[in-house]
C-alpha cells in the first residue's frame, strides 16, 4: 500500500523541525522544491539532493534557500528516517517543497 497521510506528515514534520529560515533574508521569500533519493534503510543519499524548481528571489536567494533546505533534510535524518521498509517503492524518490510562508506562525 502507498504511504499514509500520517506517514507523510511525520516525515514532513521531522524535516521541518530542522529547517531554519532567516525571516530578514531574501531567502525567506523563496519557495524551493528539492528532490532526494533514499536508501532502503531510510537514509538520504547525500549527493542525490537537487533543486527541482524555485519561485521568487534572486539567484543568490534561491541558492541560500536551497542550502537551508538541504541542511534540514540531512541534519534531521540522524542515522536515518523512520520509514516503513515495506513501502520503499513509494519513498525511494521524494520531493519536498519548502515554503517559508507556511512555516511562519501568526
Amino acid at each position: 500500500p502507498p504511504m499514509t497521510a500520517s506517514e507523510k506528515d511525520g516525515l514532513r514534520l521531522s524535516v521541518e523541525k530542522c529547517w531554519n529560515v532567516n525571516v530578514g533574508s531574501q531567502a525567506a521569500n523563496v519557495i524551493v522544491t528539492v528532490s532526494i533519493s533514499m536508501n532502503p534503510d531510510g537514509s538520504v543519499i547525500s549527493n542525490s539532493l537537487s533543486l527541482k524548481e524555485s519561485q521568487g528571489g534572486s539567484e543568490d536567494a534561491v541558492h541560500a534557500a536551497f542550502q537551508a533546505a538541504r541542511r534540514a533534510i540531512l541534519r534531521c535524518q540522524g542515522k536515518s528516517y523512520d520509514l516503513p521498509e515495506e513501502k520503499y517503492d513509494y519513498w525511494r524518490e521524494i520531493e519536498f517543497t519548502f515554503d517559508p510562508k507556511k512555516m511562519r506562525i501568526k
